[in-house]
């Protein structure tokens, strides 16, 4: 072990050799000194991230290059922070969530990127080689190769990084993994298994007022159910994460402890964002002052940022909040309370998974601050004793891979043959071979899958065979590049064919894509519907198309600037939903325009304009406004409606007229009118205008 390193990550400035390490990362960190792969799985917050910054740290003073992958955009925030703080001003560290269309060059400019896993994956469809300038690749979170949404493209990260560059050095993080020996097999890894945890975790049962022991026999009682749990966790100077199945109940429960919280706790003094506009903003304005919020993806982005930050330095004592939550952030509380064992998915009520009750459970116990944790599982009925039972007995499932599906296979296939990694269908079967879901399935059923997408994607001229040999045709290649799904690039040319294209139009095709998830409809939607399927002359084929247009009719809402609780009452969604969907929907419109110029090209300008308003919620009018620095959706419509219409009138304004308006200080008029007349003095008015 390199002393020099150990000393920086742990803090320790004496000269002893004692560095405080567990036992698992001693052995972890011997591994990796020796260039060895290694997968870690241990409980969270046993010191997992130390092991890969030590790995990181070791490979660039050797002269190599690292990348960090982890699955969720706050997660890559968190870790990107930590190593930058890590590295000062020695090395230097990237980020990366977005932008797929942009190549690997990231690689060059930074010592260590940190990105999200499809980051990773598209800078592998426009440049594999990338895997190849890399000494060290760290994935946190490995078990979400099982994931059905994310596993497939770990899988394929992991296969196509071992393809091109055999003696890249990984580290696989994980804190549930059942079946660590045949994953770390199939990673060729070392494996590093524990079940220590620095912080002592004590789990219990709540069932009609009793609270149970992992035997299942009574301790004690409860005088009012779970409100004494979070009570005597409060007095006693600890924290509360409770989990529950819905955002609704997540913020009912909030609200109801917040007001009990009201008659005896003081207010806390925590400043709020000037964020109004979404509907969830005033019920947490009332809970927030006693410790108390809700957290879940509907919520403003400022908003949960705020949250996760005071509930880290101790200002917000109870949390509630939706199972998203748990397999993202570091979050920790002494207390940890599962309210809800099921979820209403697909038509019907299901228990949750065991893996997702391990991981919110292992948010328990503070360190540094908590001398254990406590973790409590909420059973109404004797099922759901049933169901703790066996979590008790048996764990976490075991991982399996997600990866033989219609739509990965045919994504990843058209990726291997674009770049070159795959020259025949010789290539892509040996390749299919090499993968987790052969090793623990056998190739028969992913072989066939293989078949089938070939077929698929020469069927839509994807691919072409010349004398044996796959090659990407100028589709496939652009399609590969822009990191969509096949069948979105057949949706986006069967659009391009139509005549009299408009935005509502346009959108309802964007959301018909497989890329983009749609909102689910409900009946009350009924005659908004058929008024949106009358406008655009088209009709439904199926519930998908249903869920397509009221995704295009929320969307179409955004462009047209309905403020954004109207649209949350409106389509029963949150802000952050709105965040998602928005996002999502311009890559799809900005691949649109990018196809159009091949294809159709009178349509490319009016879908670039489309892909802007759509990233900012505006009309067409006040689209030059909005590229002021500072100058938002609702800033841009006020000055156009104060006579501002234009940079180049802007730039003659007196900063006087512009603070005079409501919202705008002087120091922000002065800003504006600065920025305007540099603009009309580099560009020239007529283009400022």
């Amino acid at each position: 072990m390199e002393e020099s390193l150990l000393r920086r990550l742990t803090g320790d400035t004496g000269t002893g050799k004692d560095f405080r390490l567990y036992p698992h990362q001693v052995e972890a960190i011997e591994k990796v000194d020796l260039g060895r792969s290694v997968l870690v799985s241990v409980p969270t917050a046993s010191g997992k991230s130390l092991i890969a910054y030590y790995g990181i740290l070791r490979t660039l003073r050797m002269g190599g290059k690292a990348i960090y992958i982890a699955p969720l955009k706050a997660l890559v925030k968190e870790k990107f922070s930590e190593i930058k703080e890590i590295l000062g001003n020695e090395y230097s560290a990237g980020i990366s969530m977005g932008d797929y269309d942009s190549g690997a060059d990231l690689i060059n400019r930074f010592d260590v990127l940190v990105c999200t896993s499809e980051k990773a994956d598209s800078m592998m469809h426009h440049d594999p080689d990338y895997f190849s300038r890399l000494s060290l690749m760290v994935i946190d979170e490995i078990h979400n190769i099982g994931d059905p949404s994310r596993g497939p493209t770990l899988e394929i990260i992991v296969s196509v990084a071992r393809m091109i560059n055999p003696d890249l050095q990984m580290i696989f993080l994980s804190a549930t993994l059942k079946n660590n020996e045949e994953i770390g097999r199939w990673l060729n890894s070392d494996v590093v298994v524990s079940d220590f945890r620095p912080v002592p975790l004590k789990k219990f049962i709540i069932n009609k007022r009793k609270i149970l022991d992992t035997d299942l026999l009574e301790i004690s009682r409860l005088k009012n159910d779970i409100t004494d749990v979070i009570e005597n966790t409060i007095d006693s100077g600890g924290q509360v994460l409770i989990f529950l199945n819905t955002r609704k109940r997540a913020e009912t429960f909030a609200r109801d402890i917040g007001n009990q919280f009201r008659s005896r706790y003081l207010r806390n003094d925590i400043p709020l964002p000037p964020d109004d506009s979404s509907r969830f903003v005033s019920p947490l304005k009332d809970i927030i002052p006693y410790g108390v919020a809700f957290h879940h993806a509907g919520l403003p982005y400022a908003y949960r940022e705020l949250i996760e930050e005071n509930f880290r330095n101790g200002n917000i004592r109870v949390l509630t909040a939706t199972p998203t939550l748990a397999a993202g952030i570091n979050l920790p509380a002494r207390t940890v309370i599962i309210r809800d064992l099921t979820r209403f998915s697909n038509g019907y009520t299901s228990y949750i998974s065991n893996m997702e009750i391990e991981q919110m459970l292992g948010r328990a116990g503070r360190p540094k601050y908590d001398r254990y944790g406590e973790a409590y599982i909420y059973c109404p009925t004797d099922n759901s004793v049933d169901k703790v039972r066996d979590f008790l007995e048996n764990g976490s499932e075991e991982i399996q891979s997600g990866l033989c599906t219609e739509k990965t296979m045919g994504f990843n296939t058209l990726a291997l043959i674009s770049t070159g990694l795959c020259r025949s269908e010789e290539d892509i079967m040996n390749f299919y071979r090499s993968t987790m879901y052969s090793m623990q399935n056998g190739f028969e059923n992913l072989g066939t899958m293989a078949e089938h997408s070939l077929k698929i994607l020469l069927e839509n001229d994807f691919i072409k065979e010349i004398n044996g040999y796959l090659e990407p045709t100028e589709l496939g290649r652009l399609t590969s590049s822009l990191y969509i799904d096949p069948r979105t690039a057949i949706e986006i040319l069967e659009m391009l064919e139509m005549d009299g294209l408009n935005e509502a139009k346009v959108l309802y095709h964007i959301c018909r894509t497989p890329d983009v998830i749609g909102i689910f409809p409900n009946r009350q939607d009924d005659d908004m519907l058929t008024g949106f399927f009358a406008e655009i002359n088209e009709d439904p084929e199926s519930e998908e198309d249903l869920s397509a247009a009221k995704t295009a009719m929320m969307l179409n809402e955004w462009i047209n600037e309905k403020p954004i609780y109207e649209i949350e009452e409106e389509f029963n969604v949150g802000s952050g939903d709105i965040e998602a969907k928005k996002s999502t929907a311009e890559w799809i419109s900005f691949s649109a325009s990018r196809m159009a110029r091949h294809y159709r090209r009178e349509y490319a300008p009016f879908l670039d304009m489309l892909s802007l308003r759509i990233s900012e919620g505006i009309r067409d009018e006040i689209i030059p406004l909005v590229s002021i620095p500072g100058v938002g959706r609702v800033r841009a419509r006020v000055l156009y409606s104060n006579g501002f219409k234009s940079i180049k009138e802007l730039s003659e304004a007196d900063p006087a007229g512009i603070s005079q308006i409501r919202g705008f200080s002087s120091v922000m008029a002065g800003r504006i009118i600065s920025y305007a007349r540099n603009q009309v003095k580099a560009n020239g008015i007529d283009n400022a205008s």
